[in-house]
């Protein structure tokens, strides 16, 4: 069943991918300043004529018309961040786009295929939790998989068909498709984190119809599992050792004067054991990768000061926390899990106990503090119910504009060898880096704003081995 979505929010309903090529506009339901809408697309682009799904999407007309250069498309992070949220939602859009951005583009983004207001991927909550389960052995793993496919059977059930059309070559179809309803011959695109995938498949398949792309905290989608894991957790490691340098010389730091890389030994060593606990929930458990997440997950936002108070909350001392991070349980019976977007890309080559403990050593000889990648291919993609329809690929772009890559060069989401790898398969791509901590580059700083923002606004392109510099750490 497809879920139509209004002018102003989200409603049971149909689409039909026979739809004029246009979008109707009215107020969005959670911010009446911004304009809300849907496009019908086919569930599966092979067969045009077929069922179809609305997607929601959501505009800010530019606040200087006079001066308008067209259409800016923001391709959501993920999978499963809102488009539509982060259009609706004042901080996070003026944290995305700069002023001069605003007044010279209408800014357009969307929920993607299987997220939120467009048809989202809903599954058995209760076979969702079952998947909390140690894996120390073979029949653990086997245990997992069965598991996975109890999940996958519900995943099928409860979405219908869209769960086979997920991946970033249907989504890149469904921006044309946008594009050609707000009657743009050419679109600007600024893809973040997951969203880089999207707007690779774009710049392969609708090349000519982009006038600039903005590839920020970029996703390599041409290597497999066993480089995506070790490449991530090298830059985890990286990231951490800015961290001790910055504790070492910093009295911010809670742990300043201590030795950070042997509680942090401890602390692995207490999570392998079982014995590590989260210091807001006594009853829950961490095990290498939630404890790696804990210590890791502020440094999206260049957070030293949490990610040192984590550590010392977790080893027992007494520090402050910005907010309670203990898991929250669910009481609904169905919930929804867009991960599923990713497994439609990467199918994780994980086949054994003995394949996933190989994988485990081969992060740790590459992290010896933190030990592990924390944004490798889940481990849900072993399994999914559905194939893996783009799988990674070396790309293959022609004919397309020069387009601008960005990238912290200590991001643990998205390593800065991604970025490099990306622009050069690109060609004609130019790496700019931003010299410090941080998930996602292009809004870090003076230097990084405005060099995207001339390219946006100009299509003036920074020299290739641009460096912007680090803002200063607490």
């Amino acid at each position: 069943m497809a879920l139509a979505v209004t002018a102003a929010g989200c409603a049971p309903g149909a689409a039909t991918a026979a739809a004029p090529p246009s979008v109707h506009w009215g107020p969005c339901a959670d911010n009446a300043s911004v304009e809300c809408g849907s496009v019908a697309v086919p569930v599966d682009w092979a067969a045009p004529d077929g069922p179809a799904i609305d997607l929601a999407v959501a505009r800010r007309a530019a606040a200087d018309p006079a001066r308008r250069l067209g259409t800016l498309v923001y391709a959501p992070a993920g999978p499963g961040s809102s488009g539509v949220d982060a259009l609706t939602n004042q901080q996070v859009f003026d944290l995305l786009f700069t002023p001069e951005q605003a007044e010279r583009f209408d800014i357009v983004s969307f929920d993607p295929r299987g997220v939120r207001r467009s048809h989202p991927v809903r599954c058995s909550a209760a076979l969702v939790d079952a998947l909390d389960m140690p894996v120390r052995g073979e029949r653990e793993f086997r245990r997992f998989l069965d598991a996975q496919a109890a999940l996958g059977g519900s995943c099928r059930e409860l979405t219908g068909p869209v769960i086979d059309h997920l991946d970033s070559t249907d989504q890149a179809r469904d921006l044309d498709a946008l594009r050609a309803a707000l009657g743009e011959e050419r679109v600007n695109i600024y893809a973040l984190s997951y969203g880089t995938v999207l707007g690779q498949m774009y710049a392969e398949s609708f090349p000519e119809r982009i006038r600039t792309m903005v590839l920020d905290a970029t996703v390599d989608h041409s290597v497999g599992t066993e480089r995506i894991h070790v490449t991530g957790a090298r830059a985890a490691q990286e990231s951490f050792e800015v961290v001790l340098g910055w504790c070492a010389t910093s009295e911010a730091c809670v742990l300043h004067g201590r030795d950070v890389r042997a509680i942090v030994a401890d602390l692995y060593a207490k999570a392998d054991a079982g014995e590590l606990t989260h210091p807001t929930d006594p009853a829950r458990t961490l095990d290498r990768g939630e404890l790696a997440h804990e210590i890791l997950d502020p440094l999206g936002n260049a957070d030293v000061v949490e990610t040192t108070n984590r550590i010392a909350a977790l080893a027992g001392s007494p520090a402050p926390r910005s907010a309670d991070q203990s898991a929250q349980g669910s009481s609904a019976a169905t919930v929804p899990l867009p991960i599923y977007l990713y497994c439609a890309d990467h199918r994780n080559s994980t086949r054994s106990y003995a394949d996933l403990y190989r994988l485990r050593r081969l992060e740790s000889a590459v992290a010896p503090d933190v030990r592990t990648s924390t944004h490798g291919v889940p481990l849900l993609c072993v399994n999914p119910p559905f194939e893996t329809t783009n799988p990674p690929h070396e790309l293959d772009v022609e004919d397309a504009p020069p387009i601008l890559v960005t990238n912290s060069r200590y991001d643990a989401s998205t390593p800065h060898e991604n970025a490099r790898r990306v622009a050069e398969q690109i060609g004609d791509a130019v790496l700019v880096t931003y010299d410090g901590l941080g998930h996602g580059a292009a809004v870090r700083g003076r230097c990084m704003r405005g060099l995207v923002t001339a390219y946006l606004v100009d299509g003036t392109m920074p020299p290739r081995g641009t460096h912007c510099p680090a803002e200063p750490l607490p």
